[in-house]
């Protein structure tokens, strides 16, 4: 791989990554309290939490430069992933019967990665 490409990624990717398991984390923590404690039905907890994370995320991202500020385009894009993360963490608890920590670890993990590709390609990703 070309080390320009490798530069101009890693340190953006490095900030969306700290920020992603800060969002992993905002996301896990309440749907294993929501879902695994407190019996919420997986289809809600998730579009709670989803939706709440999206507005902290959004700012975050903004506030440490790592996407430009278009929250338009910003939501456009994280639509389909937020109702990807939805629809399989409801899927793998409801109907495959796998916990909602392990269902929200493999689901937001995966989607993190794709959303950072598709964030780039763009051009929602803000390169110094």
């Amino acid at each position: 791989m070309d080390n320009k490409i490798i530069k101009k990624h890693s340190k953006k990717f490095s900030l969306f990554l700290l920020i992603g398991v800060l969002k992993v984390i905002l996301t896990i923590t309440p749907i294993y309290l929501l879902i695994d404690i407190l019996k919420i039905k997986a289809l809600l907890a998730s579009t709670i939490v989803v939706i709440i994370v999206f507005f902290i995320t959004y700012l975050t991202y903004v506030t440490t430069k790592v996407i430009k500020p278009r929250f338009i385009k910003y939501t456009s894009a994280t639509i389909g992933f937020s109702i990807t993360t939805i629809l399989l963490i409801w899927f793998f608890v409801d109907f495959i019967g796998f916990s909602g920590v392990f269902s929200s670890v493999v689901v937001v993990g995966i989607i993190f990665i794709i959303k950072y590709l598709f964030f780039n390609s763009i051009g929602l990703i803000q390169h110094d």
